[in-house]
């Protein structure tokens, strides 16, 4: 099968993908081009962009706009599940990361398929630390873009920043074909700080999964950890990092609950009529 020769190509790579995620500036981390095929990367975006509604989970507040879904998908975004979550992927990972024993999640929650609609993003933030029903320790992230004929004028680009916030670490831009990997913790902060300027029928598209081991790692230097999340660049509103009432309740509520919440608020607004 095509998809596993792919996963079999990389591998091969994986000592030199290596190198590049050590000396990849803010921190460690690695964008690899066209690491599936093409075709099957379309099928999944036809499917990414058309799951039922019924399964899309929304944010909207002022620190991020967009839709995800850990099920509902279809037979090749599935397919795609399978590999990346699979034992010679994990272990390609652990090549390339250098974090070992890791441990795929089934129910993809908080990851599967990303949609960010136009206007939508996601402020500079860390990542939640625990899986939110097996407490397992969330470690490693793997980004893939979905996005054919994405024109520069679109926007949508990942910025990954250091620990001082004192000046952008790099731009990915959202292509079609694109992975990312890295080492997910306190000091690895990340977004998609600007909204995204594609016309009203599009929407910026990835698929993610994250991985998983049952130790917690040491912090590292300047590591955030604790209740916040969020971090300004020089030229946002510092208020996106205040902690304020709703986000002590947030810190104190458990991931489960704050999950169905959203779904829950979420069936509420479909019901009501236009």
């Amino acid at each position: 099968m095509k998809t596993f020769a792919v996963a079999i190509d990389l591998h091969k790579r994986a000592e030199v993908l290596r190198d590049e995620y050590l000396n990849a500036k803010p921190w460690p981390h690695v964008v690899v081009a066209n690491g599936f095929p093409d075709d099957f990367l379309d099928e999944i975006a036809d499917e990414v962009a058309n799951i039922d509604q019924s399964h899309i989970i929304s944010s909207l507040d002022v620190r991020q706009i967009k839709q995800e879904a850990s099920q509902g998908f279809g037979p090749a975004t599935q397919h795609f599940f399978d590999l990346v979550d699979g034992e010679s992927f994990r272990e390609f990972i652990s090549t390339v990361t250098g974090v070992d024993n890791l441990l795929s999640d089934p129910s993809h929650k908080l990851a599967g398929a990303h949609r960010t609609p136009p206007g939508g993003y996601t402020k500079i933030h860390r990542d939640f630390e625990m899986h939110p029903d097996t407490g397992l320790f969330h470690r490693v992230n793997l980004l893939v873009y979905l996005n054919r004929d994405w024109p520069d004028s679109y926007g949508g680009s990942l910025e990954l920043w250091p620990t001082d916030m004192s000046a952008i670490g790099r731009r990915v831009f959202p292509r079609f074909n694109t992975m990312v990997l890295w080492e997910t913790h306190g000091g690895t902060l990340h977004g998609l700080p600007d909204p995204v300027r594609c016309p009203p029928n599009r929407m910026r598209l990835s698929v993610a999964s994250y991985y998983y081991t049952k130790e917690c790692r040491p912090a590292a230097a300047g590591e955030r950890r604790g209740g916040r999340y969020w971090a300004a660049r020089p030229e946002d509103d510092r208020s996106i990092e205040h902690v304020g009432w709703l986000d002590r309740a947030r810190s104190v509520t458990p991931e489960p609950l704050k999950f169905w919440f959203r779904a829950a608020r979420d069936q509420l607004v479909r019901r009501r009529p236009n």
